[in-house]
């Protein structure tokens, strides 16, 4: 009965503040934590424009996911906001543009979308007229793809009215005439093919300049990046799943010479070179600035050989744009059961392999010597073993610790090997590194 009456006055309390009933996307929370800083200004602005009572919504993609996104778009370094919310008795959503002038924030417009699903909110600046515009994707009821929006941000929001659609996009600078641009990404369904649009500004609208195809059998998208793919070329780098789980990486590059938007790395007969069966996306692997793109194979092994023990080899690798080929640039053992990979330094180059055993959380490397096409075992380097926290004892484990992690301790005991394939604690704790950074 005496917790009955506490949470009847706290109800009380929230009823006489007039805290507006409003919830979070996802949650059962009709009146969330109250909300501090810039973030409660704006929120109060919402408040202004409904009833009261309203959903705040939150995109399902991108960099941006929140309800209120602060950007500084005019980089005047004072942030600016966008916000998200839908009504009590209508589906669609609003964004809410605010501005902040002579100390407060102000609304500039308060635009309805015909959605009640945001895909993404991104901001590029595509006149480059040092402000960013606001590009908003949300889902219909009549597509299976979703709709850009792009709206420009002053005195007061304008509307580009494009008809665009797409499964993904990112933006970035693709035909080096310092503006940002866009490229649409759309998985072929039915009536859509699978290609890759660049759209560029142009007199007051975005026009496109040029299509590509993309692998028709990529069915979802695992990562779309924007980046650095050789010394003087940016591009759009695509990692795809098809319907067997398989990954592969595409390269969408704008070719200025032509000009004409290219993918070099498409697959006409459904092979392609960067094929995996791994589930490892692009990264700056190595921190030299350029986007690596993972080749994945298993290790050296026995034809009588368990190969659900046999390690993954992941090859590094930069994408040459004017050969259109690929070479390694550094190689890494990839234990994905564990979340780390271990890079392989020269001196084991065609000279290690490795095995994992589940049950004991635990990538064994060995050294290997070969005799024709043939290999044999010579002796264990180290063992590297992962621990729940709670589980391991360092004064009784054989095993030293060189890196805790949430709840996992990761540990390395070493054996004696030869000297030029030996190495050393410190040695290990430099070649190692989580698989998600």
């Amino acid at each position: 009965m005496k917790k009955l009456k506490i949470a009847l006055a706290i109800l009380m309390v929230l009823l006489l503040s007039g805290c507006s009933v409003f919830s979070f996307e996802g949650t059962d929370i009709m009146c969330p934590p109250k909300a501090t800083g810039n973030i409660a200004q704006i929120q109060k602005l919402i408040d202004k424009q409904t009833t009261g009572s309203y959903t705040l919504k939150y995109p399902k993609n991108g960099s941006n996911r929140s309800s209120i996104i602060m950007h500084d778009i005019d980089f005047d370094e004072k942030e600016e906001a966008v916000a998200l919310y839908s009504e009590k008795d209508s589906e669609n959503i609003h964004a809410l543009f605010v501005e902040y002038q002579n100390g407060d924030y102000t609304v500039v417009d308060d635009v309805e979308l015909q959605s009640n699903s945001i895909d993404r909110v991104d901001f590029a600046d595509l006149n480059g007229d040092r402000k960013c515009e606001v590009l908003i994707g949300y889902s219909t009821a009549t597509s299976s793809q979703n709709t850009l929006s792009i709206y420009s941000y002053s005195e007061n929001v304008k509307a580009y009215n494009t008809a665009f659609t797409y499964s993904s996009l990112v933006t970035g600078d693709f035909n080096s005439d310092k503006n940002d641009d866009i490229l649409l990404i759309s998985l072929f369904s039915g009536d859509i093919s699978a290609k890759a649009t660049l759209l560029t500004y142009n007199n007051g609208t975005m026009c496109e300049v040029g299509s590509t195809e993309l692998d028709l059998d990529i069915t979802a998208l695992a990562m779309v990046q924007y980046g650095q793919i050789s010394d003087s070329c940016y591009g759009a780098i695509i990692d795809g799943v098809s319907q067997t789980g398989d990954y592969t990486t595409q390269v969408v590059l704008f070719d200025s010479s032509a000009p004409a938007l290219i993918n070099p790395l498409y697959s006409y007969q459904g092979y392609s070179l960067t094929r995996r069966s791994t589930q490892i996306c692009s990264l700056d692997f190595n921190k030299d600035g350029l986007v690596d793109i993972p080749l994945c194979s298993l290790m050296s092994y026995l034809d009588d050989e368990d190969i659900n023990t046999v390690s993954r080899k992941v090859d590094w690798s930069n994408f040459n744009t004017s050969t259109y080929e690929i070479s390694t640039t550094e190689s890494a053992i990839l234990c994905p059961q564990d979340g780390y990979l271990f890079k392989i330094p020269e001196k084991w180059k065609g000279a290690v392999t490795a095995r994992y055993d589940e049950k004991l959380r635990e990538t064994t490397i060995y050294h290997i010597s070969y005799s024709g096409n043939t290999f044999k075992f010579k002796e264990k380097i180290v063992t590297i073993k992962a621990y729940f926290d709670e589980n391991f004892d360092k004064n009784n484990s054989g095993f030293t610790e060189f890196l805790r992690a949430g709840s996992t301790v990761y540990a390395y005991s070493l054996s004696k090997a030869d000297d030029y394939v030996s190495i050393s604690g410190d040695e290990i704790a430099s070649l190692f590194t989580l698989a998600n950074q």
